[in-house]
């Protein structure tokens, strides 16, 4: 079997938190192999965020770090310190990519900014992520999931129309701006193997964000030819769209117009009423009487069939619809079981847990189980040595808070 397509590319986690160590989780499935630099005895601020396994607040038992760490290596490291510093530069005289998401200029104080990590190794690329970039009026402003999503225009196309803006649940922003950052990363690398020539790529949450293609595209077109303002969402009056009860749950649908005509009333045993008031009035159809009037149809119908049943009978049927799945739902969902999506990876602190599988699957490739994410520090000594530290050096090291 061929090696993963990032095999022997060696990458410096300078990250913490959630997009710059999904950004190195997204290199790591590929093959690359994460060194991630922590502080001595706190670690990763993630390592204290919930939930937690059995919900017992401890370091290695962090449900988020456990999933944004595996296949990387811990070293603690106090970068403030001059030792500290002087182990970076060694690092990186065999790293291919730094990954960091400092504020903007704090890594040129410690003598580690990208300009002098060149001298030391001109093929490095450096990956810097900041909320706003490292330069312009707001560079210093810090940020986080929710306050990004707010300005980076999401906030206002999100929620009901008749309610105030809101914020999609957990770090979906992040997760997805770390996307952003995986890609920008292979392609400075990429570009860095054909010019034999580093670079440092600067890489904003808030242009990232911004940037993304949703529903805002669709927004900015209806209002370029209609004058129309943006919505933040359907009202709940539209014909058979929207999240229904069902007998086990809740099921969502998005079937006006001819959709409801030809497929979603013959699903139903129904396709007598498309010639019958007011369904067989395209005007009516829209209005929402008619969509009040149907759900009084629509609702007792669907409390009689499971979420599955729904859904088999919408795909026999051409009819849009989906499950709103629970986190249960997921993990017992049957494509997933037969795609073998899950991981089981025993990590020391929790025992065997599953685990979401791989994004992408190469094909010719065998995918490996991923390892368990590191115990904190639990590399340092081995890299220590490797660098030629001795372990008398390594003591020393500790007990001045170095390592």
């Amino acid at each position: 079997m061929a090696d993963l397509p990032l095999t022997g590319v060696r990458v410096l986690e300078l990250s913490s938190y959630f997009v710059g160590p999904y950004t190195t989780r997204l290199l790591a499935d590929a093959g690359a192999d994460v060194l991630k630099i922590e502080p001595p005895t706190t670690g990763d601020p993630a390592r204290h965020e919930g939930p937690f396994f059995h919900d017992e607040p401890d370091l290695e038992k962090s449900g988020v770090f456990l999933f944004l760490n595996t296949n990387k290596r811990s070293v603690t490291l106090n970068l403030e310190s001059n030792r500290g510093q002087q182990i970076v530069r060694d690092l990186i005289k065999e790293t291919d990519i730094i990954v960091e998401s400092f504020p903007p200029g704090y890594l040129d104080k410690l003598g580690l900014s990208y300009k002098t990590l060149s001298e030391i190794n001109p093929n490095l690329v450096m990956v810097s992520i900041t909320n706003y970039g490292q330069n312009g009026k707001y560079k210093d402003y810090q940020g986080v999931d929710l306050t990004l999503w707010a300005m980076g225009g999401a906030m206002i196309s999100s929620g009901h129309i008749d309610e105030y803006p809101l914020k999609l649940a957990g770090r979906i922003a992040s997760f997805h701006v770390g996307s952003c950052v995986a890609a920008a990363t292979m392609t400075a690398y990429w570009n860095a193997l054909l010019s034999d020539e580093g670079e440092q790529v600067d890489i904003s949450f808030y242009e990232s964000w911004m940037g993304s293609i949703d529903r805002r595209t669709r927004d900015l077109l209806v209002h370029a030819y209609t004058g129309e303002q943006s919505q933040r969402a359907f009202p709940s009056s539209r014909l058979a769209s929207g999240a229904y009860p069902c007998k086990d749950g809740y099921f969502h649908f998005s079937n006006g117009g001819r959709r409801f005509l030809d497929r979603l009333l013959p699903m139903m045993g129904l396709e007598h009423l498309a010639n019958e008031p007011p369904w067989n009035d395209p005007v009516a159809l829209v209005q929402p009487e008619s969509a009040q009037e149907f759900d009084a149809i629509f609702i007792p119908w669907l409390l009689e069939y499971t979420k599955q049943e729904l859904r088999d009978m919408c795909q026999e049927a051409g009819v849009l619809g989906a499950p709103v799945n629970t986190v249960e739902d997921i993990v017992n969902d049957r494509h997933f079981i037969e795609r073998e999506y899950w991981q089981t990876i025993d990590h020391p602190a929790t025992g065997p847990l599953s685990y979401p599988g791989f994004n992408v699957r190469f094909h010719g490739i065998e995918r490996p189980n991923r390892t368990p994410a590191p115990l904190l520090g639990a590399d340092t000594n081995g890299v220590m040595e490797h660098l030629g530290y001795s372990p008398e050096e390594i003591g020393l090291l500790r007990h001045q808070g170095v390592i």
